[in-house]
């Protein structure tokens, strides 16, 4: 293993990799990842990737839409530099070989979700972020960046308020090692695995952002946790619940009691493309009127052959559970889907320590506010990535002779993950009370002070889990009012006082 690269990329999503693609010609690069290099949330992205392309929509269109759904704490600047950027990075995908889904003139046949107020979204089919990983790992392999998998991310190395690196758990060698780098990207994904019920795969963990805070960088907006509307009720594949695209409702899909009663119109003008936060709340809202573990979603209504053609994937897992959804509706619930919140950075995605940047989802560029429209998200790992390859090619080069701290090791921490998946199913899910939070709060604490400042070769991601469950448990209890992904009981209301960003760090508090 190289003990000193240029760049170090901690994450093999399309964060990740678009920052090695645009680097490579920089210097040397070194992707860490700790499974398959294919393994991560981009690749279970059905939806697609939203960007102006239709005469009918622009660009402030886009970016009021996306400040909408934000809930009035979108980073205005943030999400024009996204939204303008958009169309070009997108155009480049297609360009590198990403078989985008085409309509009958040639152009890109775009899709409606909830929150957009026009069809913007490009996408390949239902496997959008499968394509799309597939080309940049493909790229990837012709600039020969060395990916090297089954690597376990400690904890990163500061030295005089700078990061340097890294320390990691050599699977191979079965020891702790570190790296060297001129700059260090964080590229983990998101944290849906510190709840039961998540569309994302075991590896999300919340591991850059757990080592971030950590090592004192500014983390926020962690209480807004997007819970996908639809996911289907008692299935799971890989470790994960199976998630209905909210492409679905775009091309008709009706949400309906478990007795097949429509309802929400009564909760949105929207109807079924409302924003996700007021949908998941609406489902969890019916669910407990009607004494259910699920609600409908029905999609039988709309020609077979043209829902078997669109989503494909879809269809054909549902089948393998009995479940025909050209004939039937798919029982769904929502689940932990999107952390909108992160590790705090600027629009270069330099975060608050030097040398030291985040992109994706384990970043908070604040282009989501308080609720992410639906296929921003691959958006905004496109373009901020792009841009920190900008700025991190500028970066000098650090000194080689720097003496690295010894870090304090252990064989084995203590693993309290499904203890805190279940109180933050119980307590952070979509409607919170105050005693809910109170609770969670005394029970998690408890848990992160069995962990210490060591480093673990074993169960290193359980004390990821703790530490994230924290962040978000805080960061809960500091926002007394409802806003978007956060709806506490006790605080229905928006207070304008709270319309700003909930940051924490280690060095502030």
């Amino acid at each position: 293993m190289l003990k000193k690269v240029d760049f170090l990329i901690v994450g093999s999503g399309i964060a990740g990799l678009t920052f090695a693609i645009n680097s490579a010609q920089y210097g040397q690069i070194l992707i860490l990842t700790k499974k398959n290099r294919a393994d991560s949330n981009t690749n279970y992205a059905q939806g697609g990737i939203a960007s102006v392309f239709s005469d009918a929509d622009s660009f402030d269109c886009h970016i009021n839409d996306t400040i909408k759904a934000g809930e009035g704490l979108s980073h205005q600047n943030a999400v024009k530099i996204m939204v303008e950027n958009g169309p070009k990075l997108v155009s480049k995908l297609y360009d590198k070989g990403c078989r985008f889904t085409l309509d009958d003139q040639g152009n890109f046949a775009l899709g409606k979700e909830g929150g957009h107020s026009q069809r913007r979204i490009v996408h390949a089919k239902d496997y959008t972020g499968y394509e799309i990983e597939h080309v940049l790992l493909e790229e990837v392999k012709r600039k020969n960046v060395i990916i090297s998998e089954n690597e376990i991310a400690l904890d990163l190395i500061i030295i005089d308020g700078e990061c340097l690196g890294l320390y990691f758990f050599d699977a191979n060698k079965q020891k702790i090692d570190y790296i060297l780098a001129n700059a260090t990207v964080l590229a983990t994904g998101g944290t849906g695995q510190i709840y039961l019920h998540t569309t994302n795969p075991p590896i999300a963990t919340g591991d850059g952002i757990a080592m971030a805070f950590r090592a004192g960088a500014r983390v926020a907006n962690m209480e807004f946790v997007q819970f996908h509307p639809t996911s289907v009720y008692n299935i799971q594949t890989d470790g994960r619940a199976f998630l209905i695209s909210e492409a679905l409702r775009g091309e008709g899909g009706i949400l309906k009691t478990k007795n097949g009663k429509p309802f929400m119109d009564k909760y949105d003008p929207a109807g079924n493309l409302a924003p996700r936060d007021i949908v998941a709340r609406a489902c969890v809202s019916e669910m407990y009127a009607t004494k259910s573990k699920y609600v409908l979603l029905d999609i039988s209504h709309v020609n077979a052959g043209y829902l078997k053609n669109r989503f494909p994937t879809i269809y054909e897992t549902c089948m393998k559970w009995g479940i025909d959804m050209t004939r039937e509706p798919i029982p769904v619930v929502p689940a932990a889907h999107y952390t909108c919140g992160g590790i705090l950075v600027n629009t270069w995605a330099e975060s608050s320590i030097n040398r030291l940047f985040a992109l994706g989802e384990c970043s908070c560029t604040g282009v989501h506010g308080a609720n992410r429209l639906a296929s921003n998200s691959l958006l905004e790992a496109l373009v901020f990535s792009t841009r920190a390859s900008e700025r991190a090619k500028k970066i000098k080069s650090i000194r080689t002779k720097t003496r690295i701290p010894v870090k304090q090791t252990a064989q084995s921490g203590p693993d309290y993950r499904l203890q805190i998946k279940e109180i933050m199913d119980q307590y952070l899910g979509v409607i919170r009370t105050v005693k809910g939070l109170e609770i969670a709060h005394e029970s998690i604490s408890d848990f992160c002070s069995k962990y210490d400042d060591g480093i673990y070769l074993k169960n290193a991601e359980a004390r990821n889990v703790a530490d994230i469950a924290m962040l978000i448990v805080k960061s809960a209890i500091m926002r007394t009012e409802s806003r978007g992904l956060h709806y506490i009981r006790e605080y229905p209301k928006k207070k304008r006082e709270f319309s700003k960003d909930t940051v924490i760090s280690r060095k502030e508090s």
